[in-house]
């Protein structure tokens, strides 16, 4: 288990003020993801138990339950709704939203059945405990939407003071004011402790999916890409690129397999620079890549394998001298067949005398 420091904490702290809006996003996502289950299983047990508080109001209003039957069922009616649309909602702010929304529904319906009680005094107990439902729903939200969720949660309190004239209010407050501000501060450091774990596992999984030598990514990214349809769902023209170094055994048994890792690495690291913004650069084995270009016909991904092969044929800052064969092909829809097709094209390149690029097994330069 990690040890968390002050000055841990406050690194945490400027990491999560430096995050864009988008990285605030996913990280929310991911935190709601992980959480919501809980949080909609102790929304929905919550509404259930609070049915029971009938038993309470029989001995309030003198042996009936009659005046409060309904406002205490009645809960059930948004719960009933909350479930089907929790389950269809994918976003997380709509899931943070529904169930900020259904626990001050509870809320409302408690007071409506507080409004039928003789006894209200014993409200301020009851509001005190939605606290614990608060600090639950922190679990998979930001801290803007637990204040936001207990703002209205003190209008409530407010607003239901004016029809039911609570004889304690200033007992209410004094358990509920304490209670929003330590889980206000509990909120932050559960979002701290989680933007930790957060990070670490996003560096487990980037390290998983990247290549140590060449910084570019691996089959593993590939597997996922094709797992999650993330290359079949683009709407857009795509295009292949299979490349290799030309004669890199050679390399390796007149140099040394140091130099050869040398001039995989900048060859990974050139691939990046230049087409980290608009594809994908994965080292497919050995001296091998394969670069997906999202956006680019086949005629302009056959000029942008050009530029790259001459730009390696002059390069003066490489560790070795050396050139690249390159294959192209379209992507068609069948990832298989298209890799195939840039595979078959760079073989062809390979045959015809190395240093050329090929489209889908025609010569093209």
């Amino acid at each position: 288990m990690k040890n968390y420091s002050v000055l841990h904490i406050w690194e945490l702290c400027q990491i999560y003020g430096s995050l864009s809006k988008q990285e605030k996003r996913d990280f929310y996502q991911h935190k709601c993801y992980y959480y919501q289950f809980f949080v909609k299983m102790i929304i929905v047990l919550s509404c259930i138990v609070s049915t029971t508080y009938l038993i309470a109001d029989y001995k309030l209003n003198g042996n009936t339950i009659m005046p409060t039957l309904f406002p205490r069922l009645f809960v059930l009616v948004p719960l009933f709704f909350y479930i089907i649309l929790e389950a269809k909602a994918r976003s997380y702010q709509i899931k943070v939203f529904l169930n900020y929304l259904m626990l001050n529904l509870i809320v409302f319906t408690m007071v409506w059945a507080v409004y039928h009680l003789e006894v209200k005094t014993h409200f301020s107990e009851a509001a005190a405990i939605m606290n614990f439902i608060f600090l639950i729903c922190c679990l998979s939200s930001s801290p803007l939407s637990g204040i936001l969720g207990y703002s209205i949660f003190f209008l409530e309190v407010f607003c239901s003071h004016q029809v039911n004239h609570y004889e304690n209010m200033d007992v209410i407050l004094a358990l509920n004011i304490p209670c929003f501000v330590t889980i206000m501060l509990a909120h932050c450091l559960l979002d701290l402790g989680e933007l930790d774990h957060y990070l670490t596992s996003k560096k487990l999984e980037q390290a998983l999916i990247t290549d140590p030598l060449t910084t570019t990514y691996n089959r593993h990214k590939l597997s996922r890409m094709i797992q999650d349809n993330k290359i079949i769902n683009e709407q857009m023209p795509i295009s292949l690129i299979m490349l290799d170094i030309d004669y890199f055994k050679k390399i390796n048994d007149t140099l040394g397999h140091y130099v050869g890792d040398q001039a995989l690495r900048y060859l990974g690291e050139f691939l990046m620079r230049e087409l980290s913004e608009i594809g994908i650069v994965i080292r497919f084995g050995g001296e091998e890549f394969m670069i997906i270009l999202f956006g680019y016909s086949s005629k302009k991904a056959l000029e942008k394998a050009e530029y790259l092969r001459k730009r390696i044929q002059s390069a003066d800052d490489s560790p070795v001298s050396f050139t690249i064969s390159v294959g192209v092909a379209a992507y068609n829809g069948n990832f298989k067949e298209s890799m195939n097709a840039a595979d078959a094209a760079l073989y062809h390149a390979k045959e015809s005398g190395r240093n050329q690029v090929y489209l889908d097994c025609e010569f093209t330069y």
